[in-house]
């Protein structure tokens, strides 16, 4: 009788044990699972973070390249009129040239014209070049 008393609280610890393993084991899958849920929401939010902030980007490199070819070609057309003019002014001091050469008044204002032209010529064509070397960044 000893021995099935000894036996049945043998198997009753047996049994504690065992249930005691079952819960640690489930403990540890709650553990598992919950880190593994936290890890897949984190990659989620980076991983739509990331495409946001990309598709911001290209949006505004878009708007960016759209207003610089405007400008681009503002530039092109005011550079073309001023040539014009130029090629005009040129052209009238050759067809008046004796006329003009007479006097030295009008002479000096005709130069300061042409001067005041080529530069703003020479201006316009910086502002070109640099809009033109802006960096199209497109991926």
């Amino acid at each position: 009788m000893e021995k099935d008393i000894a036996l049945s609280q043998e198997d009753a610890k047996s049994k504690e044990r065992s249930r005691k393993k079952d819960k640690k084991k489930n403990r540890i899958w709650i553990n598992l699972l919950i880190f593994l849920v936290s890890a897949s929401v984190w990659s989620a939010v980076v991983y739509y973070g990331y495409t946001y902030a990309k598709n911001y980007i290209d949006v505004s490199i878009k708007n960016v390249q759209q207003e610089n070819a405007v400008n681009i070609q503002d530039l092109s057309e005011k550079i073309e009129l001023l040539s014009k003019e130029i090629n005009n002014l040129k052209n009238r001091i050759e067809n008046t040239d004796d006329t003009i050469s007479n006097s030295t008044a009008v002479q000096e204002r005709i130069d300061q014209k042409l001067k005041d032209l080529d530069g703003q010529l020479k201006t316009l064509e910086k502002s070109l070049k640099i809009l033109q070397e802006a960096p199209n960044g497109q991926n």
